[in-house]
């Protein structure tokens, strides 16, 4: 295999992005609360990390973008959840544009004339042979002279959805999803796969469509994201599942206990939104619980 391509998948994490999460309480910064944020590294553990581990593919590089103000504890426990992959930290200071971050990244990274970035949500997750299906679409284009001349899109527009709370899967078409990879000549000029919304990348560059029978990606739906909804068709068969094993599990014992849990008198322990329960959090010791 040659050595002129060197494949990465850039995941913004805590990056400043603008989003607001649905349990937040409006204090400080969104992308350092310490209740999402110990919300999102179960997410990611449980079904982004695995399918990175289980790429039958396994030569490339992950990428994960965190805010430079985020403690240096939680962003090793998150690098360390994808063992069998390399895994790079890249810090973005507040302000700045993580795409520049990325792509700067990749610059001193490496050596390789080629690279590719795929973009994938920390808390969604990629079928075992997305990352084959890049290699295969990247090196075919770049084998034709199609990348020496511009760009190279790859679009996936075949996914599923998964319903953590009830454990569903449908079917999602979805032409301009947000699990692409922009191939390119490496340089300190390149575009980026974050250079522009996943839904005009298609219209920036020239784009090929990753053709398959089956879903490349998954979409996972959780009561910490309000902006996604479950889309498609039913199925009694996913292409592939999602979870480490036993949090289907898990996932079916919490939707049993929710409608308890609403009952719950609103004097309950509950636990601090704070650095230092966050910290405590890490370290394995018990947090300080307010009434």
């Amino acid at each position: 295999m040659n050595s002129d391509l060197k494949k990465y998948v850039a995941i913004r994490y805590n990056t400043a992005t603008g989003f607001m999460p649905s349990q937040w309480n409006g204090k400080g910064r969104a992308n350092l609360d310490p209740v999402w944020l110990v919300e999102r590294l179960a997410l990611f553990d449980t079904y982004c990390a695995p399918s990175l581990d289980g790429q039958s593919l396994k030569d490339f590089t992950v990428l994960v973008g965190f805010d430079s103000e985020t403690h240096e504890n939680y962003i090793r426990t998150v690098c360390d959840c994808a063992i069998g992959i390399d895994v790079r930290p890249v810090l973005v200071d507040a302000g700045a544009d993580y795409n520049v971050a990325f792509n700067a990244f990749v610059q001193s990274d490496t050596d390789a004339e080629f690279v590719s970035l795929t973009r994938l949500d920390s808390d969604d997750a990629l079928a075992p042979s997305f990352m084959e299906r890049v290699d295969f679409y990247a090196r075919w284009e770049i084998a034709k002279g199609e990348v020496n001349q511009q760009p190279l899109y790859i679009a996936f527009p075949h996914g599923q959805n998964f319903d953590a709370a009830t454990n569903r899967y449908t079917q999602h078409e979805y032409p301009t999803s947000a699990f692409g990879t922009l191939v390119e000549k490496r340089s300190p000029s390149m575009n980026g796969v974050y250079c522009d919304e996943h839904t005009k990348m298609a219209m920036r560059f020239n784009t090929v469509g990753a053709a398959s029978k089956e879903a490349q990606w998954c979409i996972v739906i959780h009561d910490n994201n309000a902006a996604n909804v479950l889309r498609g068709k039913p199925v009694a068969e996913p292409a592939f599942t999602v979870g480490r094993p036993g949090a289907e599990t898990e996932t079916r014992a919490a939707a049993r206990k929710e409608p308890a849990q609403k009952q719950m008198p609103q004097t309950s322990a509950k636990a601090s939104r704070n650095a230092g329960n966050f910290i405590r959090f890490l370290l394995g010791r018990p947090m300080v619980l307010r009434k």
